[in-house]
């Protein structure tokens, strides 16, 4: 682990190429703006630095060396074969559903399961069974009502559904 630690140093502090000019706006300050704030600015105003060198496929990216963090040094961090980046939340609930379920499977959630894991099951053709949770003012979900759920399925369906947990307490 200490060696993998060493190995991810070169993934910290990346920087973007700078750009060789700017302007904010001019009215203000004289249109003087310092190095450090210009530096920032170049590399993080539009919050998709990475996209620079996308190519069309995040994990491919080869300058910052993406490619080599996720498939490389983030599979050994995590102790799993592979990861897998998706382009956000939604789109790695629909993968995760589309890849354990088929159309007509049952898919428990709990009921306080952002509204974006139903519209993945939705999308599947998943049929939707929620845990209830205790209502106002904690909206707790109790482990073994999870249970309780599951053998109901088992009894109506014949089989295990897939589960997804958004919290338990």
């Amino acid at each position: 682990m200490e060696e993998l630690i060493l190995q991810s140093q070169k993934f910290k502090d990346l920087h973007r190429e700078a750009l060789k000019y700017i302007n904010l706006n001019p009215l203000q300050r004289g249109g003087i703006l310092s190095d450090a704030a210009r530096k920032i600015v170049n590399e993080w105003a539009d919050g998709y630095s990475v996209c620079d060198y996308c190519g069309g496929c995040l994990d491919l990216i080869k300058k910052p060396p993406v490619e080599e963090f996720v498939h490389d040094k983030l599979p050994k961090f995590l102790g799993t074969d592979a990861a897998r980046v998706t382009n956000g939340a939604r789109e790695s609930k629909f993968a995760v559903l589309h890849t354990m379920c088929e159309k007509g499977d049952t898919v428990l959630f709990d009921s306080n399961a952002h509204y974006s894991s139903f519209v993945a099951a939705e999308r599947v053709g998943a049929e939707v069974v929620t845990v209830p949770n205790s209502g106002h003012p904690e909206f707790r979900i109790d482990e073994d009502s999870y249970a309780d759920k599951i053998e109901e399925i088992k009894k109506r369906y014949g089989k295990i559904p897939q589960a997804c947990t958004s919290h338990i307490s």
